[in-house]
């Protein structure tokens, strides 16, 4: 599936998705969840038991779904697995499906399982409409890693399922590349990328290496990361005035050198329509673009790759801000065991070749795991963007007053407005104002 995206989209992504594996802050459930009292588990099959109506089919299990072909997939996978169980399907955002279940949940018409994005799980726990997977927690951790299984843990339990991943990475023209350095292996660093935009550059022509949207924190923030720096998770104090942030942020200005072009300029267009072309060696964008750049390639005549983004060198590995789509039980189902049962399939081979086949969607298994699932295994554009998101950085969003800030920040000392130093005072005192933490 191409999704055409534009920077705006990214933006929101990135507001929507961010920031780093610490887990979930500590709160409250207040739904009648009975797993604790009435489930119970069967040991040799190694999953909870379904609730006889069920198991019968006299009753449906309720799922509310974004993409209904991705459901219908989904479901007629489950069900080869365990014939006679009904399943219902309803359409539901991800976005809206928290919102919508503290209603139905408690009205007893929500669903039993339901989907949503990973920064919305914290409020669904507290509200009660998040239940824990109970055993299932070994299980779900070792087919996606403990970076995915972290983000939707709270206090040693796994309250939800990571089922898709999205992150950005560095695409390359193969084929170009090989034409100007006799290799088709992308850069591993910044330095590397310098030395070719050393003969290929050309301002006149507006001929670049690499390309991006150099203007916004979401597409900073690997190098930003490379040098040390890291979004806190605390909206209170999200890092702005940190020592390793001027540091990485005058390392990150001095990148102008390779694209000498305001960050009011580097638009969609002028990133993607120019790798489409074939005429640039690297771009930073995201699994939006695979659909898109397949197409151009097939009529410019190149082949480009994906992989992880560069590092500074001498640096850390790159970590972008990811997003996650989680599968989560609702702490109202009256089928708690069925439940649980559908939602552990959700991190099975299984669900992911639906996942993939129906909506191509990148599955948040390890890598390893992800080489069983048919397709995935070939293609190498889904790896590179799986290989990246295994490295992000994942917590609870901070706000979209980070957004705002941070994206003023990069793009300032981007464009040599400010110098580092006066740009994080100017962010700290921004930030401040916007959240009434200055008050």
């Amino acid at each position: 599936m191409t999704i055409r995206n534009t920077a705006s989209i990214a933006r929101t992504a990135a507001g929507t998705v961010a920031l780093l594996g610490v887990g979930l802050v500590a709160g409250c459930s207040t739904a009648p969840d009975v797993a604790q009292s009435s489930l119970a588990w069967d040991a040799e099959a190694g999953a909870y038991e379904i609730e006889p109506e069920i198991a019968g089919g006299e009753a449906p299990l309720k799922v509310w779904v974004e993409y209904p072909a991705y459901g219908e997939a989904l479901v007629d996978a489950f069900t080869a697995q365990h014939p006679g169980i009904r399943v219902e399907l309803t359409t539901v955002s991800k976005v809206d499906a928290v919102a919508k279940m503290k209603l139905d949940g408690e009205a007893g018409t929500g669903a039993d399982v339901y989907f949503t994005n990973f920064t919305d799980l914290p409020a669904a726990i507290d509200s009660g409409v998040a239940a824990p997977l109970g055993q299932y927690d070994t299980e779900i951790t070792e087919r996606v890693g403990e970076t995915f299984a972290g983000v939707v843990s709270r206090e040693g339990e796994l309250y939800g399922v990571p089922v898709s991943t999205e992150s950005i990475a560095l695409f390359y023209n193969k084929t170009l590349l090989q034409q100007l350095t006799g290799s088709s292996e992308p850069a591993q660093t910044w330095e590397q990328i310098r030395e070719l935009a050393a003969g290929y550059n050309d301002p006149r022509a507006n001929r670049w290496a690499v390309r991006w949207l150099s203007g916004e924190l979401y597409y900073a923030y690997p190098v930003l990361t490379s040098l040390g720096w890291h979004l806190t998770g605390d909206a209170a104090d999200p890092g702005l005035n940190d020592a390793a942030l001027t540091t990485a942020l005058e390392y990150y200005g001095a990148l102008r050198d390779l694209w000498q072009v305001n960050s009011a300029d580097a638009t969609w267009d002028s990133i993607e329509m120019e790798f489409a072309k074939g005429e640039t060696p690297y771009v930073i964008t995201g699994p939006w673009s695979i659909g898109d750049f397949t197409a151009a390639g097939e009529a410019a005549g190149f082949e480009f790759g994906v992989t992880t983004l560069p590092a500074v060198d001498g640096g850390d590995e790159p970590a972008t801000l990811a997003g996650l789509g989680v599968g989560v039980v609702s702490g109202y189902s009256a089928y708690p065991g069925a439940a649980r049962v559908f939602a552990a399939f959700l991190a099975s081979d299984a669900a992911a070749a639906a996942l993939y086949d129906t909506t191509g969607g990148i599955p948040a298994l390890t890598s390893e795991n992800a080489e069983a699932v048919p397709g995935l295994a070939d293609d190498e554009h889904a790896a590179g963007i799986l290989a990246q998101a295994e490295r992000s950085d994942l917590i609870a969003d901070v706000g979209d007053k980070l957004w705002t800030v941070g994206n003023t920040l990069v793009a300032s000392v981007w464009d040599r407005v400010l110098d580092a130093p006066t740009a994080q005072r100017q962010a700290v005192s921004g930030y401040a104002d916007l959240t009434g933490l200055g008050e």
